[in-house]
Formats: C-alpha cells, structure tokens, sequence
C-alpha cells in the first residue's frame, strides 16, 4: 500500500503495475537519467525504452494483473526556464493512478539547467453524498525518496499540468 491511500475494497487502490511503474521504476529512471532524459525525450528516443521498463515491471506480476501500454507516450516542451519531459501514462483507472508524470528543470542562468523535479498528476475522487466526483491530485517526489501532496490538481492536460507545476515551482512545495 502506498502512502496516501487508505485500504479498501478492490477498485479503491491503485492496480499495481501501474502503481510500481509511475512510482518506482519511472520515478528511479526520472532521477538516474538526470539531465540526460531531457536530451533522450527531445530526440525522441525515449517512448520505446519506457515501453520496455512498462512490461519489465509487470513481468514478476500473475498474468491477470499486467496491463498493456496502450498510450503510453512521451513529449518535450519548453515554457520560459522551465523545460518538462512528460510521459502520458495509460489511462487510470482506479483513484491513485497517475494521468501523466513530469520531469521538470528549471534553467537557472548562471548556474545552467538544474536536476529533474519529478511531479505526477493521479486520478483522485470525492464522495459527495450519494455521487462520486473525479478529481485530480498533484504531487511531488524529491531525490531521497520524499513524496509530497501538493493538494487537488488541474484538469488532467498537458498544459493545465505544466501551469500547475510552474505555480508550485514559483512559490516551492
């Protein structure tokens, strides 16, 4: 069980090949690659190698619990000093999946382009009487293995996520 999520039935948590991908084997990648995941997405060399990392995670899990990468992609965008990797991950299903992952650097001009942040947006909802609402989380994981909830997040987009993590980067987590 992850930090955050309390236990309950079944479709309550997160499915675990898609847990053990966003939060360990692409958050592990996130920050051994540092710099150079910047330059790998850019070039579009990036999407094939996390396909592979996808299946390695579910190897070691029964059959019935992995899941297909069907839309898993990766795309590079600048916006001022903030230059973002993000991997659109497959869809959620369950709350506590994440929607996409962001690795992010700000480029500070005299010291260069820093290390990655490492922020993902997860599948969240609200129970309001008797309706369920979906809703989005952000968070935030640090280098030392550190994860925290920035709260409810933004509309599960591109644009709307990078809006979000350039906010939470202008005034720190």
């Amino acid at each position: 069980m992850r930090f955050g999520h309390a236990v309950g039935r079944g479709d309550d948590v997160p499915r675990r090949h898609h847990d053990e991908f966003t939060n360990v084997v692409l958050r592990a990648i996130t920050f051994q690659l540092g710099p150079r995941l910047f330059s790998l997405a850019r070039e579009g060399h990036l999407v094939e190698g996390l396909r592979g990392a996808w299946r390695r995670a579910g190897a070691w899990l029964p059959e019935s619990e992995r899941l297909e990468p069907t839309g898993l992609t990766a795309l590079h965008t600048e916006r001022g000093s903030l230059e973002a990797v993000i991997v659109v991950l497959p869809q959620p299903a369950r709350p506590g999946e994440t929607y996409m992952v962001c690795g992010t650097r700000a480029s500070d001009p005299f010291l260069g382009p820093g290390d990655p942040d490492f922020f993902l947006l997860e599948a969240d909802r609200a129970i309001c009487g008797p309706r369920t609402e979906r809703r989005t989380r952000l968070a935030r994981w640090t280098r030392d293995g550190r994860r925290f909830d920035l709260g409810e997040g933004p509309l599960p987009e591109v644009g709307a996520m990078l809006d979000a993590i350039a906010r939470v980067m202008a005034i720190g987590t």
